[in-house]
């Protein structure tokens, strides 16, 4: 009964897998730097962020049942929810840009992408939501080229605008969307020049996004500032160790084995030969290799992240699953069913190693001393922080008691890594206020929740919590801001019986004039 379900609804079947795949991991890790960072959004819904657009948040307290449910899963739901909506949307791509099969493809090259089956499948990012508006958008995007009926071309046009504006409230570079299907429009469709709805569409995107340049209005234009500055070419010359490092962290992001896949179809393409209609073709490159283009472009000059041009890659997918289903057999085991199998063999592999080494490594991979004990080591960042919490509890709760600590003492970071983690996993359970004191550069997101929080009152105390693996001197980071600080306790973290890292946990006493630059 099950084979003969699975026989008839493949893509159903794939959803079910690898949701509870994802499910497994989700629980079985802590959230990254970014998550835990991205939890804050959360805390303090806006219209706009320091780094980003709102939808990841307001998304993460949806799923988080308005904060009341906050494990790990919870908040990374949203990621592993879109994930198996996304499963079915590039399967419907892959199916009107060719056939079922391709879909079916499509579908398997979606869960075998590193970066979208698991940075933003299973961990929450913005891009975690935006992959689903991006496809949206190309789905209505390909329906409208292919439409012959003047009302579904208005209608999806206005669709495509709808995606697009929400695809870019999740992150800004949903813009991609619009200079790759008015370039394709420029080139094949110049007759949609002419259509109100084309405007009207874009006017549907600007009203959507209009939030963010009102909060940067209001907000010294920070956002701009903030990412421009990430972006700048400088007068330092070409930097090809950021230019490599870009480049092989996205051959190792899309999963090498569909990179391979791409260069093919590409090759095939570029020889004339078809593998799908060829307004689709067009379309789907324009949406994919600009951005593409633009990350490498920009890591020539400046440090760049690979995952920048990660949805990219969506467009790319759906055409070497075209190229599959032209060059696949059942009869034969050829190049495009070898990448196939190797694709998902890599992924379910990544799926094993990783947890296992994160959770079972013995000790830290680094080599680094005391007390600097893990540093380097990126394991330790969604590791072991369940531990830290009953310790630090036990620790502040005695001091209550015996009157060195007031109940009300808050806690203090510095910068939003690591000082995320230290809210969502020690601050936040245990209702304690969480001040940042510091640059905005450092801060970020924690200079507006200072809003939420207050600051540190002149002659009071607080709690500060650094561990080894980024290690920062309360002594030295807040010299003019408390008048003397305490050592109050190591706690230890340890994997597999061996020491991993630690926490140093520290009463800064009598606080002066607290600062964050906003």
């Amino acid at each position: 009964m099950a084979l003969e379900y699975i026989q008839k609804h493949p893509v159903a079947a794939l959803v079910v897998v690898f949701t509870i795949i994802r499910l497994l991991i989700a629980n079985l890790i802590n959230l990254g730097n970014d998550e835990v960072y991205y939890f804050t959004y959360a805390v303090l819904p806006d219209c706009n962020h320091f780094d980003h657009p709102p939808l990841v948040g307001i998304f993460i307290r949806l799923f988080t049942f308005n904060l009341h449910c906050n494990s790990e899963v919870f908040v990374r739901m949203p990621g592993i929810f879109a994930a198996g909506i996304n499963t079915w949307l590039i399967a419907h791509c892959g199916s009107l840009i060719k056939n079922r099969n391709t879909g079916l493809i499509a579908a398997v090259l979606y869960n075998t992408s590193v970066y979208t089956s698991i940075l933003s499948g299973i961990f929450i990012l913005p891009d975690s939501v935006q992959l689903t508006f991006w496809l949206a958008a190309l789905y209505t995007m390909l329906r409208c080229i292919k439409a012959t009926s003047p009302n579904d071309i208005h209608r999806y046009l206005l669709l495509t605008g709808l995606f697009i504006g929400l695809a870019t409230m999740s992150k800004v570079h949903g813009v991609f969307l619009w200079f790759g299907f008015l370039g394709f429009i420029m080139f094949d469709r110049r007759g949609l020049l002419k259509s109100p709805y084309l405007y009207l569409s874009m006017a549907i995107t600007a009203l959507l996004v209009s939030p963010i340049l009102f909060w940067n209005i209001g907000n010294d234009f920070i956002t701009w500032r903030f990412h421009s500055e990430r972006v700048t070419v400088t007068d330092s010359g070409i930097n090809l160790r950021s230019f490599f490092r870009t480049t092989i962290g996205q051959v190792l992001y899309a999963n090498p084995f569909q990179i391979v896949m791409f260069i093919m179809t590409g090759r095939t393409i570029t020889r004339g030969l078809s593998v799908a209609d060829a307004a689709a073709v067009a379309l789907l490159y324009w949406c994919s290799l600009p951005i593409i283009a633009c990350t490498m472009l920009v890591s020539l000059f400046r440090d760049t992240l690979p995952h920048w041009s990660g949805p990219g890659f969506l467009g790319l997918m759906l055409l070497s699953a075209a190229w599959c289903d032209r060059f696949i057999y059942p009869s034969l085991n050829n190049p495009p069913k070898k990448l196939l199998k190797g694709s998902v063999a890599l992924i379910f592999f990544v799926f094993t190693a990783g947890p296992i080494l994160i959770r079972c490594f013995p000790g830290t991979m680094s080599s680094k001393p005391f007390p600097r004990t893990g540093a380097g080591d990126a394991t330790l960042d969604i590791t072991g922080w369940e531990q830290l919490l009953p310790a630090f509890e036990k620790l502040r709760n005695d001091d209550i008691a015996t009157g060195q600590m007031q109940r009300n003492a808050p806690m203090v970071v510095h910068k939003w890594f690591p000082g995320s983690h230290i809210y969502y996993h020690v601050a936040y359970p245990l209702g304690m206020r969480t001040v940042g004191v510091g640059n905005l550069e450092d801060l970020h997101q924690f200079a507006w929740l200072n809003q939420l929080y207050g600051q540190v009152a002149p002659g009071t105390d607080a709690w500060y919590i650094t561990p080894s693996n980024n290690f920062t001197d309360p002594a030295e980071q807040f010299a003019n801001q408390f008048e003397r600080f305490e050592k109050a306790a190591t706690i230890t973290q340890r994997r597999n019986g061996s020491v991993a890292r630690y926490w140093f946990v520290y009463r800064l006493r009598k606080a002066r004039v607290m600062t964050a630059d906003h």
